[in-house]
């Protein structure tokens, strides 16, 4: 195959180099539909001046206007294949295949450190494009001493859609993308880096591979740690503060991923129908999940790759999974919903879960406006941390909001831990 140069390895699977292209006539489609789409009325909740209520009608207003008229998605286009990206298949232990896209910066060097960034919901590869920037602009591809890979989680972009027969869980979604490493040549080892659905999948694939080595993470959520067990574990201010911010999530902010785990099928079609609609839903995440407002562009881009590849109905998967830890018969248990918001609300997928406790070495980052900022303290209780950082500033989507801080962080930290 061509392209198979760049590679440090010869790739055991096959892989392919990939252009993303949207055909001309599904733009159209997409202009078309969104310039019949209706914006709702005004209402009071819509027009509160502080969003209380989710996004406004002025704002959605203006990004309707803003996303028919001025936002070029050709660009957008243009800044991803700027960047090296793959199509790899991925055979899984069925012998089914299934396409895995990721964006690969490699060096020239032997001692170059895999790395995997992993990204979450409702985020995507274009998180990462930032770090992968700043480190064209640091290293040339002899100097660089990373062998980077940014992999669509399956289900997202230009991934493939989870199998429609059978349930799709993070532990399979790990599985090929520990997989897709072992076939790019990294078997002997790599390090990942995750938030959101990303830090879930990441931390899977530590606990059930011995080939990954060091874990970092930007998202980790767990309960205040037993104190029967723990003890009383210390809290510094700017954690009281955090968790603080996390209580306003849990009571404010979580409808959505209960909406996501016990009615999966009718919102995807719900946000589906409207482009509009899929704005409002994502629009308010970058919103308020930031430290600093993202601009309208960045937030139309992530909301218009959704859209053009289908992205939202097929990626919500793992909600069921994080929410919804057991099986409820919705019909039969009356007592259901307000069980799983209790649990889900306090919970969000229990990274304590003993099962992928990380014994591997683990790093933290602290960034003061993610949706439930941990203390370090918890954090250490999940696995072996031996480093961590606090940032003063930055939010859920920390390599959009800071890639200069991250990628650091992540720089620190694979010094301090990697040992060939």
């Amino acid at each position: 195959m061509s392209g198979t140069e760049t590679f440090p390895h010869r790739p055991s699977i096959e892989v392919s180099p990939f252009t993303v292209k949207v055909p001309e006539a599904e733009l159209t489609a997409f202009h078309n539909l969104l310039r019949l789409s209706k914006l709702g009325p005004r209402t009071y909740e819509n027009t509160s001046a502080n969003g209380k209520f989710g996004v406004t009608y002025d704002w959605m207003s203006k990004a309707k206007e803003h996303w028919q008229d001025v936002f070029d998605w050709r660009s957008v286009e243009s800044r991803i294949n700027a960047f090296p990206n793959f199509i790899a298949q991925v055979p899984d232990d069925d012998g089914s295949l299934h396409q895995i896209h990721f964006v690969g910066l490699f060096s020239k060097r032997k001692d170059a450190v895999p790395v995997m960034f992993i990204h979450g919901w409702p985020g995507s590869f274009m998180e990462f494009l930032d770090i992968l920037t700043l480190l064209r602009k640091r290293y040339t591809p002899g100097e660089l001493p990373y062998q980077v890979i940014v992999p669509s989680l399956p289900g997202y972009a230009f991934s493939s859609t989870p199998p429609v027969d059978r349930n799709w869980i993070l532990e399979d979604s790990a599985r090929l993308l520990h997989k897709l490493m072992c076939g790019l040549g990294f078997e002997g080892g790599y390090v990942l880096q995750g938030g959101d659905i990303g830090s879930y999948t990441a931390r899977i694939m530590a606990a059930m591979y011995d080939s990954c080595k060091a874990l970092h993470l930007n998202f980790c959520v767990v309960p205040q740690p037993d104190p029967t067990i723990h003890g009383k574990l210390p809290l510094e201010d700017f954690e009281k503060k955090g968790l603080e911010w996390g209580d306003r999530f849990a009571k404010f902010g979580f409808a959505y991923a209960l909406e996501h785990a016990t009615r999966t099928s009718t919102i995807g079609f719900t946000l589906s129908s409207s482009p509009l609609a899929l704005l409002a839903w994502i629009g308010e995440k970058f919103l308020t999940w930031t430290d600093t407002t993202p601009t309208v562009d960045e937030i139309l881009t992530s909301v218009t790759l959704y859209w053009l590849t289908e992205t939202f109905p097929r990626c919500i998967y793992p909600y069921r999974q994080e929410v919804v830890d057991t099986p409820v018969d919705w019909d039969k248990d009356e007592e259901a919903y307000s069980r799983v918001y209790d649990r889900g609300a306090d919970r969000y997928m229990n990274h304590a879960n003993p099962d992928y406790h990380c014994r591997k070495p683990m790093g933290f980052s602290w960034f003061p406006k993610e949706i439930t900022p941990t203390p370090k303290s918890w954090v250490a209780t999940t696995g072996d941390l031996v480093w961590f950082r606090n940032h003063d500033e930055g939010g859920h989507f920390a390599a959009m909001e800071k890639p200069g801080e991250l990628l650091q962080d992540v720089e620190d930290f694979v010094k301090q831990v990697w040992q060939q």
